[in-house]
């Protein structure tokens, strides 16, 4: 519509025309026609700083499919911006040390002082932070590593140059790295609460539900119970997908369907949310986020006995090699880990103990550290469920070690919050009674863990303990007992909507 020389011309409107053309065809998923409008006002522009804008959209551009690629590209950007982020040949001692400067940045610091600090007036820090938020997703995903680092710079970069709205999430993040690396869930509480009131002082409803995510992803799960964060993360969902925040919008809806799926909701109900979210997932073109969901719908399709083999996720949602292959070419471990896990939990429960050992090896690639609670957990208790079923059939004390170290790190979560991670401790005990031949505690284990899963409302596990308990009672003859925990193991197995498990349990069953 402009006649003339356009950039040369009317450089500024052009200029602002084409960050919102960009903006806007990301936001539509046309990704192609985004591609043409950046390279042109990269052409275009007369410096890096005017190129900025576009350079951020192009970062989560490659972030639909191809997070390492994204990272990449959004490193460079944030090292011409002073921010330069590199892991050392030690990443460990990096993340001590990056630790320990924010944690000698904030002592003395209260709730007050950080909420009353200036605001952030560089506009070179300000874009730092804002890229930061959207390169902390795709680490998140792909690079555990790299993940605290531009945590830990959000919060450090906050604290040296003063708020801006992204600031809520950095400390939010920060709260979450506390509960699930340290255990620090007073720190956790603290932090997350400080990055709502932020949100509130710099009325930034486009970052809600970045905070929720970390919110009620990382930190409520140490606090309340699993299912109370299931509304917040749908109320994340929709609030940015009205913000055009598409790529935590979609986050929130791949956290919202995975935490269905480890509460013990009904299968058929987490695997239509699985199916639904995913669809609007491939609509955006927003392939990664589609990939995470896959292990859930397809796991809990096997459950409901529609598909070919129970232990494979191969059927109507997804092709396990296939996709295991995708994953491993892109560098996705977060995704493999999550397959090789689903895989495990399936053979655990189908009894076949050695190749559900083998998935957690193969499943054991990368740091599970800053996972969700529920995920945390979930490692353990698979992990020490099938060591102990080996330990029992090999009385190899190798089994053992495994289970007691597994054993270990679930007393400690029963010990933060009991609602959700006892039941699972004392199911771990009573098998350890059961392999060590203390008939009595591993009963009233058996019991306690029957009664803890069921009053929390973990079907899938309450119905896994029945039947561990009727093993456990057929193996000291006492047949009658046996038969009753076999049939409510049944029943409960049907209430989850695991009805090939439920066949599997009445056709094998021993009476």
């Amino acid at each position: 519509l402009i006649d003339g020389k356009p950039w040369s011309d009317h450089y500024d409107l052009c200029l602002q025309l084409h960050h919102s053309y960009a903006e806007a065809t990301y936001c539509l998923g046309k990704f192609d026609e985004m591609n043409k409008v950046v390279v042109n006002t990269f052409e275009n522009a007369r410096c890096f700083d005017d190129k900025l804008r576009s350079y951020i959209t192009l970062v989560r551009a490659h972030g639909q499919n191809k997070s390492p690629e994204a990272l990449k590209a959004g490193l460079h950007v944030l090292a011409e911006l002073g921010e330069p982020i590199e892991i050392s040949s030690d990443p460990k001692s990096m993340f001590m040390a990056e630790f320990l400067k924010t944690k000698q940045m904030l002592d003395g610091k209260t709730d007050d002082d950080i909420s009353t600090m200036k605001k952030m007036d560089n506009d070179k820090k300000i874009a730092a932070v804002e890229l930061m938020n959207i390169l902390a997703l795709y680490a998140y995903l792909s690079d555990q590593k790299l993940y605290p680092l531009i945590i830990f710079r959000i919060v450090q970069t906050s604290l040296s140059h003063g708020l801006c709205p992204d600031s809520a999430f950095g400390f939010a993040s920060y709260g979450g790295l506390l509960s699930c690396v340290f255990h620090d869930i007073k720190g956790a509480f603290r932090f997350g609460h400080l990055s709502l009131h932020l949100l509130e002082k710099f009325e930034a409803k486009e970052c809600v539900g970045r905070v929720y995510l970390v919110m009620y992803s990382l930190i409520n799960g140490w606090i309340e119970s699993h299912s109370a964060s299931l509304e917040p993360l749908q109320f994340a969902y929709a609030n940015q997908m009205r913000c055009g925040d598409i790529q935590y919008a979609l986050m929130n809806a791949r956290q919202y369907c995975t935490l269905l799926y480890y509460c013990g909701v009904e299968l058929s109900i987490v695997e239509k949310a699985c199916k639904d979210y995913g669809q609007v997932m491939m609509e955006h073109k927003h392939e990664l986020f589609y990939k995470y969901t896959l292990p859930y719908r397809q796991a809990s399709l096997n459950l409901m006995g529609r598909s070919k083999d129970p232990m494979r996720l191969t059927g109507e949602a997804m092709n396990q090699d296939a996709l295991i292959l995708e994953a491993m070419d892109q560098k996705e471990m977060t995704l493999v880990s999550a397959i090789y896990h689903q895989c495990s939990w399936l053979a655990y429960i189908f009894s076949d103990y050695k190749l559900a050992f083998e998935m957690i090896e193969k499943g054991n690639v990368i740091d599970t550290s800053t996972y969700p609670a529920f995920m945390i957990s979930s490692y353990a208790f698979v992990e020490g469920l099938v060591s102990l079923a080996l330990a029992r059939e090999t009385k190899e004390a190798t089994w053992e070690t495994l289970a007691s170290k597994a054993i270990d790190k679930m007393a400690i979560y029963a010990s933060i919050l009991p609602s959700n991670f006892q039941h699972k401790l004392l199911l771990l005990q009573a098998e350890s009674f059961f392999l060590s031949g203390d008939t009595v505690n591993a009963s009233k284990h058996f019991d306690d863990a029957i009664k803890a899963a069921g009053e929390n409302n973990f079907i899938q596990h309450q119905a896994v303990a029945y039947e561990r308990a009727g093993i456990f009672h057929l193996s000291e003859g006492n047949t009658s007992l046996a038969s009753q925990y076999y049939g409510q193991a049944h029943v409960a197995y049907l209430k989850w909507g695991a009805y090939c498990k439920a066949d599997q349990l009445r056709l094998h069953c021993p009476f």
